[in-house]
């Protein structure tokens, strides 16, 4: 039903009973949202009435009612007494799990939920943001707003849910942040100096090479169909064991429907292979709150902006793989309906788990993200597995298409990121048992070795390649940090950095100060807000370059703009909406090449909530052949997708690149806030 029309339902006009879940009350109240741009105030007003509705219902709930739930909502410093956080000592750094989310999965077993409570000051600030949208709308002064509300038009989605996203994610990272501020902040640590000392060129020599597996085959994935094509091949031919780590997991991607709906249950029934996923509670949280949102009449998208369609994919399966299923083709009605469709299936699948992962930090308390993101395949008992690692949740997003990076890797390496999987794994579950699975011994009469695909063969069989995983905490250790200053300090050529999300911290600005000065040529590649997906950080990110072009002015950055933007390089405030409104593909990928000869390539984003708040894993590449394919990958994408800014006036706040500042862009830290 169109929101145009002056008989829109906003909600049912239920009122919640007794026991039930966040999730029944969101999908028996839910808001509806027009579809595309939102540029009708009045379109907004009813949305806002209706969410005001949905979080009348979640206070008018009995206290009891009101805190039940049993994931514990973005806030958990002084957590209430329902959760029992243990704490683990697998880690180098000290965490606390919250282990009672990880039973062995029953078939009556549900999505964890948080309480209705954790959800309505989340609802709030999303309504204060449509507010904002429809305030912007109203106005005669647009410019005098935030480009995190005003600059919507490129953008081929629903906006409404858009900023919605964008709210959520910066609730996620809110309670880390504010803990940040509270310890860099007191008396000798000068909002954030100090932390960047720990980082001086004398602390970030690189480690010993014997950290490094010589002969490691290697392969950069080509695109997203060829991720999708590999990973279904390697599942098919998998006989004992698959690992899947993720943060997201997107129920709108058919892609990723199709995998956890059909190829990996599939794979589990037909090989009796031991299938394993873990994904990051907190970004399954955020998607419970917005399986509160529906639009008003779905859109189709022949092609998204990555230059993939969304079923592209299934030409390139290889043969043997299931056909999708009718409920794997059929978006699910919610992203909460999505989570437990996979649960169900596992429940019903010998050998398929999922964890959850939910860990806080053990001295300030605050939630830890995983955003260390894998695919294994026979990588447990020997060296003849395979590991897909980088950038991707699962698989490529289809708004970065072929600007993400990934990387397939054999070997000792593969079984080391295994070990990750595994140690991640095993921290969640401190009292109960480990599900039994079926035996696979019955099904391999020697090792398994994993071959390519028949047309396919790696890019360098002879790299030397180290893992690094970074454990983030309160105290701001980030390891992959110390290998990318190492490498850039004994630099002799050249430097190339592509991060689809970044703050460039103070040490690396001087890192490539003295970098330049050497005569060595640096080169940045970043998302701008006409690309990235989201814009949670993107005034930290401009301010982070204002102060390295400042610091390193010989450093060349490079920043995603329209098409019509990169014609003579016009600044964002003048181009002609008209003239050209195609958004560039999402720039996803996160790799920094040195000397065309070193890689650091992954999971790492160059950011401080690496070292407080992400874990992260970085492959380390010592190969020439797969520097000079990053090369080409880097001046390709620069060249089809960027402008150069090149005074560190073009992205001070409002001045075009960098959003004057809104609740949707909060500084994380106090890093950049006095620049």
């Amino acid at each position: 039903m169109s929101v145009a029309t002056t008989s829109v339902v906003l909600h049912d006009g239920h009122h919640p009973s007794l026991g039930d879940t966040l999730g029944d009350i969101l999908l028996r109240n839910r808001v509806i949202v027009p579809a595309g741009h939102a540029t009708d105030e009045l379109q907004i007003l009813r949305s806002i009435e209706a969410i005001d509705y949905l979080i009348e219902q979640l206070q008018k709930l009995d206290p009891v009612e009101k805190i039940r739930g049993d994931a514990p909502g973005f806030e958990t410093r002084g957590s209430s007494s329902n959760f029992s956080w243990f704490d683990t000592n697998k880690f180098i750094t000290p965490y606390q799990v919250l282990a009672s989310l990880n039973s062995s999965i029953q078939s009556s077993d549900k999505v964890p939920q948080p309480s209705p409570s954790a959800a309505i000051p989340c609802f709030k600030d999303i309504k204060a943001s449509w507010e904002h949208r429809r305030n912007y709308l109203l106005s005669d002064e647009r410019q005098s707003f935030c480009s995190c509300i005003r600059e919507w038009e490129h953008v081929n989605g629903d906006v409404l849910l858009l900023i919605a996203n964008q709210s959520l994610e910066q609730a996620m990272v809110k309670e880390s942040s504010d803990c940040v501020n509270m310890r860099l902040r007191q008396p000798g640590f000068k909002n954030g100096q100090a932390w960047d000392k720990l980082y001086e060129p004398h602390s970030c020599a690189i480690l010993d090479k014997n950290m490094y597996a010589p002969h490691t085959p290697l392969r950069i994935i080509a695109g997203r169909d060829d991720y999708i094509a590999n990973f279904s091949w390697l599942a098919m031919q998998a006989k004992s064991t698959i690992e899947v780590a993720t943060c997201y997991l997107f129920s709108s991607d058919p892609a990723v429907r199709y995998i956890m709906c059909d190829l990996l249950p599939f794979v589990a029934l037909r090989g009796r292979v031991k299938v394993r996923l873990l994904v990051d509670l907190m970004t399954v949280e955020s998607a419970i709150f917005k399986s509160a949102f529906t639009v008003s009449h779905a859109s189709q998208i022949e092609k998204s902006r990555g230059g993939y369609a969304p079923f592209s994919f299934l030409s390139t399966l290889p043969n043997g793989c299931p056909e999708m299923s009718e409920h794997a083709r059929t978006p699910s009605a919610s992203p909460l309906d999505f989570y437990q469709k996979i649960l169900d299936i596992a429940a019903a699948t010998p050998n398929f788990q999922v964890r959850w992962w939910c860990a806080r930090d053990a001295q300030d308390g605050y939630r830890v993200k995983n955003h260390a993101k894998s695919a294994t395949f026979d990588a447990m008992a020997n060296d003849g597995g395979v590991a897909l690692i980088g950038g991707s949740n699962v698989v490529p997003l289809l708004v970065s298409g072929d600007s993400d990076c990934d990387l397939m890797v054999s070997g000792r390496v593969a079984r080391k990121i295994n070990e990750t999987f595994e140690y991640l794994w095993s921290s969640l579950d401190t009292s109960l048992p480990e599900q039994d699975f079926i035996s696979c011994e019955d099904n391999q009469e020697e090792p398994s070795v994993l071959s390519l695909m028949p047309h396919q063969k790696w890019l360098d069989d002879d790299a030397s390649v180290a893992l690094v995983r970074s454990e983030p905490c309160s105290s701001g250790e980030d390891a992959v940090l110390r290998h990318v200053l190492g490498a850039i300090a004994v630099a002799k050529e050249t430097i190339l950095m592509c991060f689809g999300h970044c703050n460039f911290p103070m040490s690396l600005a001087l890192a490539l100060r003295e970098a330049t000065m050497r005569g060595v040529k640096a080169k940045l590649l970043v998302n701008s807000l006409y690309s990235s997906d989201l814009r949670v950080n993107q005034r930290d990110m401009f301010m982070s370059l204002k102060q390295l072009l400042n610091v390193a002015p010989d450093v060349e950055v490079w920043s995603t703009a329209l098409p019509s933007m990169r014609r003579g390089q016009v600044q964002p405030d003048h181009y002609d909406d008209d003239n050209d409104n195609g958004a560039p593909p999402f720039v996803h990928a996160k790799y920094t090449v040195v000397d065309s000869r070193w890689v650091a390539v992954g999971s790492w984003n160059v950011w401080p909530r690496s070292a407080f708040y992400e874990i992260e894993h970085e492959l380390l590449v010592q190969s020439e052949i797969v520097a000079a394919a990053l090369g080409k990958k880097f001046e390709k994408e620069r060249e089809a997708t960027s402008v150069r800014l090149f005074k560190a006036d073009e992205c001070q706040p409002g001045a075009g690149w960098c959003p004057k500042g809104c609740n949707l862009c909060l500084p994380y830290g106090p890093f950049y806030v006095d620049l």
